[in-house]
């Protein structure tokens, strides 16, 4: 059973939005690598301003070496991880990736060569702007089946870990307004009271008297709302704004 999201130290990430830097992006992706025992993690965005496919931002846990390789065999042109990812609105599983050129293939044997994963997914990430998209790649060197046996369960913590990488990224690439408090309703509190108090999804929505999916819809919008990664991370930050006691 692979670890999730739940147990993932909220230490982390508040040190993450108290020292925000490229320095902290990098120690933090490298964090989630091992946190889900993955080989790498690359936050690729060639959308900020002054960057291109070329020369994206990078956030990488892989060696220098290895990035400066891809670039002098021109691997971006070529690249279906960045190609098809940059088109795609869902996550892409690197076992379906189009391999038909003698080029491609090298790079993937060349990458695996280099510790760069033998299995691969590639999360596109889109907005907070428009025109500002990236990608989030995350690697395994396991098994086919070990990683179908997981997959689906990695997919689902790494597109919300995928968007809050992305979020930190642009704060600190472009000048953003904070967080609105004013904007979270009196409602979401109420959830993420309760919730700070342990109470269950299905707890709370007895306490509110609503259904579930309106708990889960107040819990996510806050969550949305705070930038958070998840509803713990959403219960702590709302604790240091003075939202909830």
């Amino acid at each position: 059973m692979i670890p999730s999201l739940d147990n993932v130290d909220v230490r982390k990430l508040l040190d993450l939005e108290a020292d925000l830097s490229d320095q902290t992006l990098d120690e933090f992706i490298d964090f989630i690598r091992q946190h889900y025992s993955l080989a790498n993690i690359a936050y690729v965005c060639p959308s900020f301003r002054g960057r291109s496919l070329q020369e994206p931002f990078l956030a990488v846990t892989y060696s220098d070496a290895w990035a400066e390789h891809y670039r002098s065999q021109g691997y971006t042109a070529i690249d279906p991880v960045v190609n098809v990812g940059a088109r795609s609105l869902l996550p892409v599983d690197w076992s379906r990736l189009p391999r038909s050129t003698k080029k491609v293939q090298r790079m993937f044997g060349e990458a695996k060569d280099a510790g760069i994963g033998s299995q691969g997914l590639t999360i596109p990430v889109r907005g907070p702007t428009n025109g500002l998209w990236a990608l989030f790649i995350a690697t395994s060197n396991e098994s086919d089946q070990d990683w179908q046996n997981r997959r689906f369960e990695l997919i689902r913590d790494l597109v919300h870990v995928a968007h809050f990488v992305h979020q930190r990224a642009y704060e600190v690439h472009v000048e953003e307004t904070p967080v609105d408090l004013n904007a979270i309703t009196k409602r979401e509190i109420e959830a993420l009271e309760w919730s700070a108090e342990g109470k269950s999804v299905a707890d709370i929505a007895i306490l509110m008297r609503i259904s579930l999916e309106t708990v889960k819809a107040h819990l996510d919008s806050a969550r949305f709302k705070l930038q958070a990664l998840n509803r713990t991370h959403a219960v702590t930050k709302a604790i240091r704004a003075g939202l909830i006691r």
